[in-house]
């Protein structure tokens, strides 16, 4: 009550602060009018960009530790906060047949020590409201500033006492088979996959491609000497940024991670990768795709010591920064995508050049064509002075901001420890970038970027985009590829002459037990079970002849969350969000499966069946079918050649340019023969978002007694 006649009281104060802030406004707008020509304002043009700030550049401190820890310290008491971060300096080793494991180790180190669990471990971050995140380069870790010692005494612990646990790993191997299933339908993961088998290939440690055989192959063996090897005092750079001095932080570094033993500096090299002798067009076949992930790449040769890095900057910046050239040629001009971006990294083994972007599958080549045009333009024609100018002025901007944090002043003092800057390498980036001409930007780009020694690597719907592609490939023929880059054998995935859609549905029903045993299938209760995310699920599936289906989704201690109902005419589907009644292509998607097996339709109206092609499914040949629901929807099944079961659904979709497309993949595995003699896949993983849902079928009940209410509708 106090407070409330507090806020009373202040009222007519409040009120008459604001009647004097916007009597200060009208005055204030009244002068900017008087002070602007009456000349119209033209709001097409771009404002110019503001003249270039004063950079003071604070020095962080510095000490080392007799085991070759090297900390900098940026103190800012502006906050109560804290943060502790460290970066490994080290060159990756070829990780081979176990790709994969250093990531896996990242996380690994912070699931226990000798003492406490991963729990207690949970627990006590929890405690401070800190954050800590480890990986196979270092570690990051933040609270206030009053709980600096517990944060230390947290990190010595981890670093310093962790024991490798198997159920940890298993978990952590889980986890990363569970995104690389996702992966598989990820367009722009595929593309990346591929680009690390293109440029770098299986002899440089950037050509690691990590796969579900490579992780299930990783050992607590191999974690643990990756870890005791590159985990080395004289190999890591720490940065201490927030409410702290210099002293109380050298205190806390020395009592947290004296006693970590320095070690032998691992020794590798790797032969540096050369841009192609020239440019190959790169296809991975995704039948289903409405899009193409395009990527133009290179290797380039940039380290982040080489005099070229802030004038690169410019250029690429010119190219294919935010609204650079690319974005307004393939989105402005064209609408082919909703963005279209380059890159140029700068890294001591190797760097890499690369421009792309999503586009529609129609306009592709016409995409391919334009990305050309303007990496050719940048190299033939030297930029406009205006041009130039805008874009120094935004990197100088950019470079202000960026200084206000003061982790930047860690990061930057680190590089220049790391890399063998010069002591005033920060203090003159505003002048080198200030002396970058139009000339000095062509002048990068004829250095840096080869169109005419570049892998064109799209990812989409190969039939689509073959042909039209064969013009950009200097051989006149694009090289096919799988999701991780390997050649594809194309002699293998000939169609037989004598095949059809139906001898492969025919071979599909007799795999599973056969029409006369499915024929006798008048109900069926099926129950799955599923954990994502910590949270565990049940999915209920339920049919009934003639064409009845029930389907409910259930929660542990929630409840069901979805269910889906329909008694053959209608259906209705209902969730947390209310409840729906599902018509048009939804009501036929229902239809189709209230059929017992549902392929028993596909070769008869009003479905369309089609024979496409033959494709690969994780390494087994597939025939490949598209069904066409009567609404237009349609979907792609993938039939092993060998055994004649179905792997994989495909549920095709559509999606602006540059856009995800909304599509679902289904995974079939593990058949098992149930009763009757017919056979059910006993796994499922469905791919739809960052985390696959993967279903085991629990129980299958065939024929059992269901009532018809089971599938009725709910009437408000």
């Amino acid at each position: 009550m106090g407070s409330e006649k507090n806020r009373i009281e202040t009222t007519p104060n409040l009120l008459c602060m604001k009647f004097i802030q916007s009597f200060r406004i009208a005055v204030l707008f009244v002068w900017a009018a008087s002070t602007v020509s009456a000349q119209s304002i033209d709001r097409s043009v771009r404002p110019s960009p503001g003249p270039a700030p004063e950079i003071n550049l604070a020095t962080p401190e510095q000490f080392t530790l007799d085991n070759g820890l090297k900390v900098f310290v940026v103190s800012n008491s502006k906050l109560p906060t804290l943060s502790v971060s460290m970066v490994l300096d080290y060159v990756p080793p070829i990780e081979g047949s176990q790709a994969g494991y250093m990531d896996v180790t990242g996380s690994l180190w912070r699931t226990g020590t000798k003492g406490k669990t991963k729990e207690q471990i949970d627990e006590a971050i929890d405690r401070l409201g800190a954050t800590v995140s480890t990986s196979s380069g270092g570690f990051y870790a933040s609270s206030l500033s009053r709980y600096k010692s517990e944060l230390f005494e947290i990190m010595s612990d981890l670093l310093l006492n962790n024991e490798f646990r198997q159920e940890e790993l298993d978990r952590i191997k889980k986890q990363t088979i569970s995104g690389l299933q996702t992966e598989k339908d990820d367009a722009g993961a595929i593309a990346a996959n591929v680009r690390r088998a293109m440029v770098y290939g299986m002899n440089h440690p950037y050509g690691q491609i990590t796969t579900e055989q490579s992780v299930e192959s990783i050992d607590l063996n191999v974690c643990r000497s990756f870890f005791d090897r590159y985990f080395r005092p004289n190999l890591a750079y720490m940065a201490i940024v927030g409410d702290i001095s210099r002293s109380e932080a050298e205190t806390l570094v020395r009592s947290a991670f004296g006693s970590w033993k320095r070690g032998p500096i691992p020794a590798q090299s790797y032969a540096t990768p050369e841009p192609p002798a020239e440019t190959r067009v790169v296809i991975v076949d995704r039948p289903a795709a409405v899009q193409t992930v395009i990527n133009i790449l290179h290797p380039v040769s940039l380290s982040p010591n080489a005099p070229d890095v802030i004038p690169v900057s410019v250029m690429n910046t010119l190219l294919g920064g935010g609204d650079a050239r690319l974005f307004n040629n393939l989105r402005e001009t064209h609408a082919y995508t909703y963005g279209a971006y380059s890159s140029l990294s700068k890294d001591p083994l190797s760097s890499l050049f690369n421009a792309n972007a999503q586009v529609r599958t129609e306009v592709t080549d016409s995409a391919v064509h334009e990305f050309l045009y303007e990496l050719n333009r940048l190299r033939d024609t030297m930029p406009p002075l205006k041009e130039v100018d805008g874009i120094r002025k935004y990197l100088t901007g950019t470079f202000a901001i960026a200084l206000q944090n003061p982790r930047t002043l860690a990061q930057f003092a680190i590089e220049m420890e790391r890399y063998g800057l010069q002591p005033d390498y920060y203090r003159n980036y505003l002048r080198v970038l200030g002396d970058v001409s139009p000339m000095v930007v062509q002048g990068m780009a004829r250095k840096h970027i080869f169109p005419n020694r570049s892998y064109i690597i799209c990812v989409g719907q190969r039939s689509a985009i073959e042909e039209k592609l064969k013009r950009f490939d200097a051989k006149g023929s694009p090289l096919i590829v799988d999701l991780y880059g390997r050649p594809v054998d194309l002699s293998k995935r000939v169609l037989s002459t004598d095949m059809t859609a139906q001898k492969v549905i025919a071979q599909y029903i007799d795999a599973v037990g056969g029409r006369t045993a499915w024929e006798r299938v008048k109900s069926m209760d099926l129950s799955f079970s599923a954990e994502m995310q910590g949270m565990k699920m049940n999915m209920n599936m339920k049919r009934k002849t003639p064409s009845m289906y029930a389907m409910a989704i259930s929660v542990a201690g929630m409840g069901v969350v979805q269910e889906t109902r329909f008694d053959g005419l209608a259906a209705q589907e209902s969730g947390m969000q209310g409840s729906r009644d599902l018509k048009d292509s939804d009501l036929e998607e229902v239809r189709l499966s209230a059929e017992m097996l549902p392929e028993l339709s596909y070769t008869r109206a009003p479905y369309a069946c089609s024979l496409i092609s033959v494709e690969e499914v994780d390494g087994k040949l597939c025939h490949m079918l598209e069904i066409t629901l009567p609404g237009g929807d349609r979907f792609q099944e993938y039939y092993d050649v060998e055994s004649g079961l179905k792997l994989q659904k495909v549920q095709v979709g559509s999606g602006a340019p540059g856009a995800p497309a909304a599509s679902q993949t289904t995974t079939y595995g593990d058949y098992k023969t149930v009763d009757l003699g017919i056979k059910l896949p006993h796994s499922m993983s469905i791919s739809m978002g960052p985390q696959p849902l993967g279903l085991k079928l629990d129980t299958a009940k065939i024929n059992p007694n269901l009532l018809d209410s089971d599938f009725k509708p709910t009437r408000k």
